[in-house]
């Protein structure tokens, strides 16, 4: 669906309440108008007067619109750029370009500046950071029962909250005074086959009214669980698709496939294969040789990739009989999730206007990872060979005329460990947070005193799939294990006992953040001065934060079996193995002012600024200017400038060195310009390249400079339209240099290919952390607001979205600035246009709401790199869905509600693209939801 017939079919939700629009509504009742602090300023004022582009989003709209957690929510924000910060990209064993050890955590990504850009909080307070990561809130942490609205403030605002506001702020507010108790269970289905199912329940309680009783408690507790949903559930989920030019780029496979080595039955030199072939193959498999590699679960042929691959050394001689692993189709489509939050509230009202509260947060998420076997070649040790004398040995002379094939010699084999399981892992996260507020008013001004702790912990523990190296050796050099299963086979009952017997299960490693925080804030009128109040705010904030973790613990983390890998304590194959950092602690002390200044009665400047003191880093100051202008009662204008930064996290400074090896292929681009005549054929598609990654104590803060310029027009009552251009300029941005970002732009990184002084062979590459020059982006967010009345009941119309003008970046500062808007990245996809509207009826007991939400076509992943021979440019189809939900509340105390999500069952769109770099083969987790048409109901049940 192109963007015009996305316009016809919004204009078509929205015209007719539009016209309705003009329909003079009931007179409201006088209501008294309570002052409040809106997100994005420390003055409090009457919500109608904040000029900030805020989306705010209640607690009914959250689930008119289908939306059942805080990702979900935050996913559908037009402002957020759709990044590999959502559960299936983040739950990764080696990881991309992002951050390592997320673990299965979800994170906000405003503008596309980063999970670390977007600052999280929750009723306007810091919330600790996710355990392992040190870097950015995981938003499974976040109590959404409990949730009374959430705003959005989509401007910088490092003037009034310092480090991490650059993209912009999402403010989750908590229930306030709420009486009564509620229980609340909802499941939901896809209706393709497979997993995907969620439940969830929930159970929220309140007593006592803040103003009558004197307090009020509130108490909260909700569980969620998420059903796994695959690969194989989904047909469309594979990474071998010839026709479409996606297939593996990976060498081994479950039937596994005998390989060119020294002093073994295959050298170098290759055999020819029957009797009518004069080709050398250097590489053979049983499977393929017959044609039969998808006999096997997850096995393919490697022959397209000599087409599709060419360029990372996949040729005639060394595919043509090599079977394959579809790793793509290995990976998980959603994740296992089981979490439980839970929030008790205390408010106690101390006369004279004078508030007390006490808040507790605490959650556990455990979301499991589940990720494709190990691979290995025998090759790393010699007594690994299959021998001879082994009843699993593959005469492969007699069974396919491989003439220089020696059968009196071991044979070499790369092998795809499905034998062990799918390695599987869970992800622990727990946190904590408690922060107590006192509230009123002194002296006729309004003060805001806040004390808080949070803390999160969070680890990894191996399940299943991960080898004892040792282990795993006898078993191999016993030649007992058959490495050439074809259908219907399995290993011998013995074997079968010794692989469990090697099993590793226990933690890896695990992180933790703290922060402990006090802030006092005091702001009113200083009387008036030229056209009206000059309002003021003053505050100063303290506080603490330390990040640890504990490396590998327990295990070594190996990815190969040298005699020096076997020798380590504890030596453990293919588990993801990171280095320590050690525990940091820093302070951090900040002091700020705001002041509001009304010139004119049309007129209102804002100016904000903020210092900031980090320990370690230094000094930082962060000025912004507001300015709210209101010719008329239709008409406010609205501009801003300020300037924001952002600290490295402690984990990107203190994360030690890890060696890691490369998934796919690597064709050595000095070594192998040309693959018909290289320099060294063995580094034309060469396995398992070495690359190191970890922290960079020399990172400086992100610095931005940013402007805002909007409209917001009413022309009448009930319709509302708004328009705000925004630009944000990025300096000393922070991002880690993924292997496979390097090798594709190898003559900017040629120095981080640390080579042999004597063979010129790539003995590693050195990625990780840079401060990587600069960005700019630009963009306009717009939106419309209809309400009228129609056939007995209410009709309301929304329809909001962003157009993305501009995302210029450059890798280092010596480098052209590229643009990214509408193209593949392994980190952030820049869509044009984002849209989502809606419509909703109301009328009795019923509420009824159609929402849509667009996502548009960009260019696909650009395979210059990986062909000279297939096509190396496309586009990937725009994605549009529809959800459909209704709610009867006509039962007293009782609330149903049915939900249709993904209403015309949209299959997510191809790409080419294959896992390597971010998660996702022919599909993109960043833009599609793959469970296709779901149901859901939902019960909920008000006790009085």
């Amino acid at each position: 669906m192109k963007l015009h017939r996305v316009a016809a079919a919004v204009a078509l939700l929205t015209l007719n309440p539009a016209l309705m629009a003009q329909t003079p509504a009931p007179a409201a009742q006088p209501q008294k108008l309570e002052k409040v602090t809106i997100t994005g300023s420390s003055i409090k004022r009457l919500a109608a007067q904040s000029a900030l582009p805020i989306e705010t989003m209640t607690r009914s709209e959250i689930e008119q619109l289908g939306l059942s957690n805080a990702n979900e929510l935050v996913e559908l924000l037009a402002a957020n750029v759709a990044g590999a910060n959502n559960p299936v990209s983040t739950n990764t064993v080696f990881g991309a370009d992002q951050d390592r050890l997320t673990g299965g955590a979800a994170n906000a990504n405003l503008r596309g500046l980063g999970p670390t850009g977007t600052l999280v909080l929750l009723n306007g307070r810091r919330v600790s950071t996710h355990g392992m990561s040190g870097g950015a809130v995981d938003l499974n942490a976040i109590p959404m029962d409990a949730i009374e609205r959430v705003e959005t403030l989509k401007d910088g605002a490092s003037a009034i909250y310092g480090t991490d506001a650059i993209g912009g702020v999402i403010n989750f507010i908590t229930r306030s005074n709420y009486k009564g108790m509620a229980l609340r269970a909802s499941y939901s289905t896809p209706q393709a086959s497979g997993g995907g199912q969620t439940f969830r329940a929930s159970l929220t309680a309140g007593m006592g009214d803040l103003a009558r009783d004197g307090f009020n408690l509130m108490a909260s507790v909700t569980y969620d669980d998420n059903k796994i949903l695959r690969g194989i559930d989904r047909p469309w989920a594979t990474g071998y698709q010839p026709g479409n030019y996606l297939t593996p780029d990976s060498t081994s496979a479950a039937h596994a496939n005998i390989i060119a080595a020294a002093n073994t039955a295959l050298t170098s030199a290759g055999t020819v294969v029957g009797a009518n072939d004069t080709t050398r193959y250097t590489n053979l498999n049983l499977l393929a040789v017959q044609g039969k590699c998808e006999d096997l679960p997850y096995t393919v042929p490697m022959a397209p990739n000599i087409t599709i691959w060419d360029k990372f050394g996949y040729t005639n001689a060394n595919s043509r009989y090599r079977c394959t692993r579809d790793y793509g189709r290995m990976f998980m489509l959603r994740n296992p999730r089981e979490a439980t939050n839970a929030l008790l509230k205390g408010s106690v009202n101390l006369g004279d206007g004078h508030t007390a509260a006490l808040e507790v947060v605490a959650s556990r998420t455990e979301v499991a990872g589940e990720y494709a076997p190990f691979q290995f070649s025998t090759t790393s040790n010699a007594v690994t060979h299959l021998q001879p004398s082994s009843p699993h040995y593959l005469n492969m002379r007699d069974l396919v005329g491989a003439t220089q094939f020696d059968p009196t010699k071991p044979i070499a084999y790369r092998l795809n460990m499905q034998d062990w399981g799918f390695r599987l892992n869970t992800n622990r996260s727990d946190n904590l947070r408690v922060q107590a507020t006192l509230d009123g008013q002194v002296f006729g001004f309004d003060y805001s005193v806040g004390v808080g702790m949070g803390k999160a912990e969070a680890s990894t523990l191996l399940r299943n799939g991960y080898a004892d190296t040792n282990k795993l050796v006898a078993l191999l050099a016993s030649g007992q294990y058959n490495p050439f299963l074809r259908a219907g086979q399995t290993q011998s009952a013995s074997v079968t006992q010794a692989i469990e017997d090697m099993q590793v299960r226990g933690r890896v490693f695990g992180g933790e953040t703290d922060v402990k925080q006090a802030d006092a804030t005091i702001s009113g009128s200083l009387g008036n001065f030229l056209a009206g109040s000059l309002d003021f705010a003053l505050g100063l904030n303290f506080r603490q934060e330390s990040y640890s973790f504990s490396g590998s613990q327990n295990y070594t983390c190996v990815s190969s079996f040298t005699p020096a890998n076997m020798a380590l304590p504890n030596s453990v194959m293919g588990c993801p193995g990171n280095a320590a950092s050690p525990k940091l602690t820093r302070d951090i002390g900040a002091v700020f002012g705001e002041l509001l200044i009304r010139p004119t009665k049309a007129l209102e400047v804002t100016l904000q600024v903020r210092h900031d003191e980090y320990q370690g880093i230094g000094g930082t100051t962060n000025p912004k200017i507001g300015l709210k202008f209101t010719p008329n009662d239709m008409l406010l204008l609205r501009a801003s400038a300020n300037t924001g930064f952002r600290a490295p996290t402690p984990q990107q400074v203190k994360l030690g060195q890890v060696e890691l090896q490369l998934t796919g292929a690597f064709r050595d681009p000095v070594l192998c310009a040309d693959v018909n005549a290289p320099k060294d054929p063995t580094q034309c598609n060469r396995a398992g390249l070495p690359y190191r990654q970890g922290g960079n104590p020399t990172l400086t803060p992100e610095e931005s400079d940013q402007a805002t310029a909007g409209i917001v027009f009413a022309p009448v009552r009930n319709a509302q339209f708004y328009a705000d251009y925004w630009q944000v300029r990025l300096s000393e941005r922070i991002r880690q240099l993924s292997v496979t970002n390097m090798i594709q732009n190898y003559d900017l990184f040629a120095g981080n290919f640390i080579r042999d002084p004597a063979t010129g062979v790539v003995q590693y590459v050195q990625a990780g952390w840079v401060n990587a020059a600069e960005s700019q982006t630009k963009g306009v967010d717009f939106g419309a607001q209809f309400d009228g009345e129609a056939a007995g009941g209410r009709v309301r119309t929304t329809i909001g979205g962003t157009k993305m003008i501009s995302h210029k970046e450059r890798l280092l500062k010596n480098a052209p600035l590229n643009e990214f808007v509408g193209k593949w990245s392994n980190t952030n996809l820049y869509l044009p246009w984002r849209l989502n509207a809606s419509i909703g009826y109301r009328t009795g007991p019923w509420n009824t709401t159609l929402s849509m939400a667009y996502r548009d076509s960009y260019e696909d992943e650009d395979r210059t790199s990986y062909t000279a021979i297939s096509p190396t440019k496309r586009m990937i189809e725009d994605y549009t869905t529809f959800n459909l939900v209704s709610t009867y509340s006509g039962i007293k105390g009782l609330t149903l509600t049915g939900s249709i999500i993904n209403l015309f069952d949209k299959q997510p769109p191809f790409t080419w693209h294959n896992v390597d770099g971010v998660i996702g083969a022919g599909w993109d987790p960043r833009v599609a939801d793959p469970r296709g048409r779901t149901f859901s109901v939902s019960m909920r049940y008000d006790f009085k």
